[in-house]
């Protein structure tokens, strides 16, 4: 997809595990408090935090009720994430 000169499209993606453990800190939580409240296990949290684990629809709705995120937001993080790896 071209951009136009109006829109920023970047070659890159980033994993949205990146982006959760950023909210789980502006949320004050540790992994490990984030994993208890969200019914998470610590090792998958760690996981998605390393780019390691995709981030699925329960785990999504898990972060919603947890952190108020919607899940779309992780959906599109995620799919980015795929798209990307799959050109590179």
């Amino acid at each position: 997809m071209r951009a136009t000169p109006d829109q920023w499209n970047p070659h890159w993606a980033v994993h949205p595990g990146e982006h959760l453990a950023a909210c789980i800190g502006s949320h004050g939580l540790s992994r490990e408090r984030f994993a208890q409240v969200a019914d998470i296990p610590v090792e998958t949290i760690d996981a998605i935090i390393g780019g390691q684990h995709p981030i699925t629809l329960d785990i999504a709705v898990r972060i919603e009720r947890s952190l108020g995120i919607m899940p779309d937001l992780w959906f599109i993080l995620q799919s980015k994430w795929h798209r990307q790896q799959k050109t590179s």
